[in-house]
């Protein structure tokens, strides 16, 4: 189920690009609407309501991206290729979606907030798995990420943080999905993993296969 979310919300996005690639000397900020295609950026900023996605890059990022109020940022998918680098970390408020796989962030990772609603009304209703356009969710897959991520207060559909690479604290807390689940599993985390609030209870063996491993102190395995 997850995967198939995964895959299927990569592909059926909004059209247009606000920015296209600069160079490494002037390297501006770059308001992305829409694809945004393979390239060195500067800054990134997803404006309120907007949707970038930057399929599988490869991008290089060197000032970080900023996903504003009812965003979403998208960036590659479950079991695809390497998507590039992005410096200066990932932070959204008040987000509906950040989806994340296969890149390394330089820096920390924060999601605070945000919801991803089903929409529209009734023509999402009930839910179908196969309307990506439907869904909301946030996730972090096969990432190596150097910095701490908090990601609290996130009301999605579905929230996952798999198979990544962390260097510092990782804090999932409060969060409530209104369908599927949290899902927390396969990470090695060198420093603590803490989960708290959550609901339902974060799933940390079934869906990602196996609990992660964690250097400092685990909360979400129970250790």
């Amino acid at each position: 189920m997850r995967r198939l979310l995964v895959s299927l919300a990569a592909v059926g996005l909004l059209v247009g690009l606000a920015a296209a690639p600069v160079g490494a000397a002037s390297n501006p900020a770059t308001t992305c609407i829409g694809p945004l295609p393979p390239g060195t950026y500067g800054s990134i900023t997803v404006p309120a309501g907007a949707t970038c996605d930057l399929g599988v890059g490869p991008v290089v990022v060197r000032g970080g991206v900023l996903v504003s109020p009812g965003a979403s940022f998208l960036l590659g998918f479950e079991g695809g290729p390497a998507t590039g680098t992005i410096n200066g970390g990932i932070v959204a408020i008040g987000a509906a979606q950040v989806a994340v796989h296969n890149a390394l962030i330089h820096g920390a990772v924060l999601v605070q907030g945000g919801s991803g609603p089903v929409v529209p009304v009734p023509a999402c209703w009930p839910p179908s798995f196969l309307s990506p356009w439907c869904w909301y969710f946030s996730d972090f897959e096969d990432n190596t990420i150097d910095g701490a991520v908090t990601i609290n207060g996130y009301n999605g559909i579905w929230l996952g943080f798999i198979r990544n690479h962390v260097n510092g604290t990782v804090m999932l807390t409060n969060n409530r999905q209104t369908y599927d689940e949290t899902d927390v599993g396969a990470n090695v985390v060198h420093g603590s993993l803490l989960c708290s609030g959550n609901v339902p209870l974060e799933n940390t063996g079934g869906s990602p296969s196996s609990p992660s491993q964690v250097t400092g102190h685990d909360t979400c395995n129970g250790t």
